[in-house]
């Protein structure tokens, strides 16, 4: 392609080469349409499409997430209910998803296969610009909220997906705390009202402001088009021309951002629910908020991070150290926001205060950010963050997100709001102006402006209440009842009228024709065998190395796995608490703040966690470890590993101070974790009584665990001694070459030449030898925990070895039927929970779940119906080229090569080696109805007996009846 050339309908406006990206960003522009596009030609497997719109909200009826969920429900050319559970069903995809912003609505799709490609672009594109929400009201009903009107007649209810998902949402206090200090700040604009939707503003939206707001924002002239990776342009080109595009006249009026004035709010008190056998005290959460300028400051809003990091990084960072050791709060967090806001904001929080205090915290705040400008920052700290930060931007590992995803997003950052799309695709010369302006007082400059001279700020406190759930509950009720009681009978019978066709709409099965719409891959299509990771086996002294011949850029990746199998279920929470503090105590050489120091300068990041591994089909067969993970430049290995094992084996736990505000720094994120993410504690729950690999995660991040973390910090005056003394025994008992497994991704001669030098003369020398698992699955329980949420989460579960079915790839194949073809139809459809699925482990444990649910107990009742359900699906003989296509999407996800490094790891320990991963992928490929048929009866099994779990709210528990046994309060 040329400048200004004419391809399929677009015009070339622009071309910008990106040598860090080893590529070309083309900008172009469809001519009849007014769509835009950018197109990231590089050498990249993984293909990604998005489209995104701008979606400017007027009020807080979450219209634009409830969109985003609806026009994924069938389209003109794909008339199925569900297109995009279609295409996870059966698609190769390795992203598939689509998310509201504060200001933009995206639809974005990836995969490595090209037909597989260009099918999620179609069904995307027609799913957006097509959609059937005109002809079909039930999508907003469903989706968005709608009247439940009970058989019986008795009194209404608000039931919608989207609906539950937001009284998830609104149950954390975070959410709350951004909500209002995003609405004071931004009075004027879009900003004030939530995209997502507030609980009892959602019932306000009408179907028919519903599809007029489609109707006037999801067009190309509002659309923006990003792709990225090695594609045939012109057919790309091609199809969305004259597919989609051509069919459209270019649009005047598209929304228009309004940048806000500053304005400087009065404080605002809110509420927050906890349970009703919670202390109040110390419960206050106070935040202030800032703008700090607009979206073209990207080196401002970097600088701020560096900021964030070397004010609040750590306990011993100076602001937060301020706070802590006044006693003034639990913790003092710093985030910088710019994702999704025209303005980026700067949040500052003081979390578990005593409000009457609220005023010196304020002071206190104040008065070192005042020294910090006055005396000055530690550059040195500065400058450590500083490479570490850039670091992070050139690596551009995005976790479990595609690496063009990220990138599209990046690229929207900017051009959204009429920028350059390729301004942050690239480090260029970013940090060698930051720091350069680092001896120049740029740092403390921009500290004083944002923080101290803002004339664009906020006050939020948030108060603890034992109630506010109760009121919410009672008030919703109100609603409701003012609602009822104000039909008329013809209101009340067109409204049942719409619940009958709502139910027989759900109930209801695509028809053969609509199914045979959706675009899928043959078998053919598939790889026969999967992606191989290269690996190495030998040793490094005495201590086995496992090697991973991988192309990283120059960052060796590395991972030690001390095992830890001998430790018994009493000490394993203790474990799991020295894993949080190695790495933030003081060491014999540096303290705290110095080792943050050191951390951002030697080492791309550190992660000490706790990994139990079971054999396949051995749930009672596992091996524990310590893993400490850890990534550095080659240049940096030396220095790197040095300070990781200085980390390992000098840190010094004898200051029970610094001990105990992690502790209730950690105690309380795990709290909130639990109100945010129920089904993964209900989920770790249940697979305690079934599995090995399940009790140890229940001792170190389950419920478990987080009750030993409030017995602990409740007691922790008279505990403290004895848990130095074995955080001391651990660290000697672990930390040796003995239990040590090493292994290197990348970069693997300097990997190994450094933990040669630097780790293994430096750690005690022990024999070699396996201790036995002493560590025992608990047997199947039936529970409820109390939380205080406005919805639940649901598990049933236990390992099918128990029910004679080992684990296979056809057992693969039937946990994506579950989940797709039932499960979501009658619990998240029907249902109206946010969530649900049946998760399967090489162990054997299967595990039911259901999120951000409005009905815990019929999701119980649910999973119960499953194996009647598998008899009928397979005795209509379906096609299952879908269900094998996505289910082997599911085992050969996209990885980084961090990643990928960690997978050959989990597998070497677990035994199965590459010959065992295509016999499964053989399993998969050749499964049949007949053979999932097979598996009916173990099915039944494994719902009449299992272990239950639910987590959520008195009312929701109570409901379950006999299906708990036992019910106690988090």
């Amino acid at each position: 392609m040329e400048k200004n050339q004419k391809l399929c309908g677009f015009a070339v406006k622009e071309c910008t080469t990106l040598p860090e990206l080893a590529g070309r960003l083309w900008r172009m522009e469809h001519e009849k349409s007014g769509a835009r596009l950018v197109w990231l030609e590089r050498q990249e497997e993984n293909k990604t499409f998005c489209i995104a719109f701008r979606t400017l909200p007027s009020n807080d009826t979450g219209v634009f997430h409830i969109l985003e969920h609806s026009v994924l429900c069938g389209s003109d050319r794909y008339p199925v209910k569900e297109p995009f559970v279609e295409l996870m069903k059966s698609s190769m995809h390795t992203f598939l998803n689509a998310m509201t912003y504060p200001d933009k609505t995206i639809y974005p799709v990836s995969s490595r296969n090209h037909k597989d490609f260009i099918n999620l672009l179609r069904v995307y594109l027609d799913a957006v610009l097509h959609p059937l929400i005109y002809s079909k009201p039930e999508i907003f009903r469903q989706e968005g909220w709608h009247y439940e009107m009970p058989k019986d007649g008795g009194s209404p209810s608000y039931k919608g997906v989207v609906f539950n998902e937001m009284k998830g949402a609104f149950s954390t206090p975070y959410t709350l705390m951004i909500q209002q200090i995003v609405r004071s700040l931004f009075p004027d604009t879009c900003y004030r009202f939530d995209s997502g939707g507030v609980p009892q503003h959602i019932p306000e939206l009408t179907y028919e402001q519903f599809v007029e707001t489609h109707r006037k924002l999801y067009h190309p002239s509002n659309s923006y088009i990003l792709l990225d990776g090695q594609m045939d342009i012109e057919d790309i080109l091609s199809i969305l021309d004259s597919e989609y595009l051509s069919a459209y006249d270019r649009q005047e009026g598209q929304p228009e951002f309004l940048m806000q004035k500053p304005v400087q709010s009065e404080p605002v008190r809110l509420r927050y629910e906890i349970s009703h056998n919670e202390p109040l005290e110390n419960k206050a959460r106070l935040a202030w908020g800032y703008v700090l300028g607009d979206y073209t400051c990207w080196e401002e809003t970097i600088a701020m991070s560096v900021l964030a990091d070397a004010l609040c990084g750590g306990n011993q960072a100076p602001l937060k150290q301020k706070i802590l050791s006044a006693g003034l709060a639990q913790d003092l967090t710093f985030i910088v926001a710019d994702d999704g806001l025209l303005q980026p904001i700067v949040l500052l929080e003081a979390v578990n205060l005593d409000e009457n205090r609220a005023g010196e915290v304020t002071a206190a705040v104040q008065e070192e950010l005042e020294r910090l400008v006055r005396e000055g920052l530690d550059h040195q700290q500065l400058a450590a963050t500083l490479a570490n930060l850039e670091f992070k931007l050139r690596e551009r590992d995005y976790g479990g997100m595609p690496q063009g995803l990220g990138l599209v997003l990046s690229m929207l950052e900017s051009w959204l709001y009429g920028g350059d799309p390729a301004a942050h695709l690239e480090v260029g010369t970013l940090f060698v102006s930051l720091n350069q302006k680092l001896e120049e007082g740029y740092f403390e400059s921009l500290l004083e402006r944002v923080l101290l001279k803002n004339n664009h700020s906020c006050e939020v406190l948030l108060l603890p209440s034992p109630v506010l759930g109760e009121e919410n509950r009672q008030a919703e009720e109100s609603r409701l009842k003012a609602a009822s009681e104000s039909w008329s009978e013809a209101d009340r019978a067109a409204l049942v009228r719409e619940q009958e066709s709502l139910d027989a709409w759900q109930a209801s099965a695509d028809t053969p024709e609509a199914l045979a719409s959706i675009p899928t891959l043959r078998l053919e299509d598939i790889p026969a065998k999967p992606a191989d990771i290269p690996l190495e086996t030998g040793k490094l002294g005495d201590v086995p190395l496992l090697r991973h011949s991988i192309p990283t850029s120059g960052v060796g990746y590395i991972n030690l796995y001390f095992d830890v199998t001998g430790l018994t279920s009493q000490q394993l929470p203790c474990v799991s608490l020295l894993c949080a503090l190695l790495g933030v105590l003081d060491t014999a050489k540096h303290s705290g703040l110095e080792l943050q120091r050191l951390s951002r300068l030697y080492l791309g990041d550190i992660r000490f966690s706790i990994e139990p591994l079971a054999k396949e089909n051995k749930p009672e067969d596992c091996r524990t470890y310590l893993q400490v993970s850890f990534s550095a430049l080659e240049s940096k290995l030396e220095d790197a590993v040095k300070l990781v094992t200085e980390i390992a084996a000098s840190t010094r736990f004898d200051d029970s101070r610094k001990i105990h505000e992690l502790l209730r720094q950690l105690f309380t994120y795990m709290e909130q974790s639990v109100i945010d993410m129920g089904n993964r504690f209900a989920m770790t729950r249940v697979a305690a009584g079934c599995s090995v690999q399940g009790a140890v995660q229940e001792y170190t991040k389950g419920i478990t665990f987080v009750r030993w973390l409030k017995d602990l910090e409740k007691n922790f005056e008279n505990r403290s001694a004895a848990l130095i003394e074995e955080l001391e025994s651990l660290c000697k008992t672990i930390f040796t070459t003995g239990g040590l497994t090493i292994s290197v991704t990348g970069a693997e001669n300097a990997c190994a030449a450094a933990l040669e030098r630097e780790l293994l003369p430096r750690l005690p020398e022990t024999a070699r030898r396996e201790l036995p698992c002493t560590v025992r699955s608990w047997g199947l329980k039936r529970e409820g925990i109390v939380i205080p949420a406005g919805v639940s989460f649901s598990a049933m579960g236990r390992n099918l070895l128990d029910c004679g079915l080992p684990y296979s790839g056809t057992v693969r194949v039937a946990g994506h039927v579950v989940s797709l073809e039932y499960l979501w139809n009658t619990i998240r459809v029907q249902g109206g929970a946010y969530g649900t699925g049946l998760l399967l482990n090489a162990s054997g444990n299967a595990c039911f779940y259901s999120y951000r649910d409005p009905n815990a107990a019929r999701s119980l009742g649910c999973y119960r119906e499953t194996g009647a359900f598998l008899r009928r699906f397979c005795s209509e003989k379906p096609d299952l080229t879908g269900m094998i296509t996505g289910a082997v999407a599911e085992l050969d996800p996209l990885l980084t090569p961090r990643r990928k490094g960690l997978a050959s790891d989990g597998w070497y320990f677990k035994g199965v080696d590459y010959a065992a991963r295509c016999h499964r992928r053989e399993e998969l490929l050749s499964t049949t109805p007949d053979k999932l048929s097979q598996m009916v009866d173990a099915f039944i099994k494994l719902t009449e007996s299992s272990g239950v779990c639910v987590v959520g709210p008195q009312q929701q528990l109570d409901s379950c009846g006999q299906e708990l046994s036992e019910v106690f309060v988090l």
